[in-house]
């Protein structure tokens, strides 16, 4: 029995066309991610634009005055306006949660950090609802000039998660999941 065999596990024939052997690593301490250059800046670019969100006024601010709108101009529709702000908050923390985590791993000039499967729909959700506040007139938000930054992260972060193999890490190095 080999070292790997020993750290690893049994080996067994190579998988999905693979030659060679493969080990089986246990799902509960290992998942599949995508690894992707960062520079620190960027990841900087997303906290200026999570504060920047989170600082300008928002449909949080105003549930009660919404409800109150909903309800006279809706009538019988039931809308929850509570439900509305906690939806629209909803990417904003999973994108803080994970910009903060990939905070910690990038101390370098650039560096590599891990995305897991949903990484990618969860910043691009969070992006597209900033730039689409930027958009409306009557929103006060502003995309913050490093914005360009965020949004170089988030085009690696595409490619990596349309082309690129995937590793295999523990999970410690990961994230908490959604």
């Amino acid at each position: 029995m080999g070292i790997l065999e020993l750290m690893l596990g049994q080996s067994g024939p190579g998988e999905q066309g693979v030659e060679g052997r493969s080990y089986k690593l246990p799902k509960e301490t290992h998942d599949f991610v995508y690894p992707v250059a960062v520079r620190p800046r960027e990841l900087e670019a997303f906290v200026e634009l999570l504060e920047t969100e989170g600082d300008a006024p928002s449909l949080e601010d105003n549930t009660d005055e919404l409800q109150d709108v909903f309800d006279d101009v809706l009538g019988d529709v039931e809308i929850d306006a509570s439900e509305l702000a906690e939806r629209q908050r909803k990417p904003r923390l999973e994108t803080e949660a994970i910009v903060d985590h990939w905070r910690g791993q990038v101390t370098e000039d650039i560096g590599v950090v891990y995305a897991r499967l949903d990484s990618y729909p969860t910043l691009l959700s969070f992006v597209k609802r900033c730039k689409q506040r930027d958009e409306q007139a009557d929103d006060p938000f502003e995309l913050p000039e490093s914005f360009s930054d965020g949004a170089a992260l988030l085009g690696r972060l595409e490619t990596a998660t349309n082309d690129q193999y995937r590793a295999v890490v523990h999970t410690d190095l990961l994230p908490p999941e959604k």
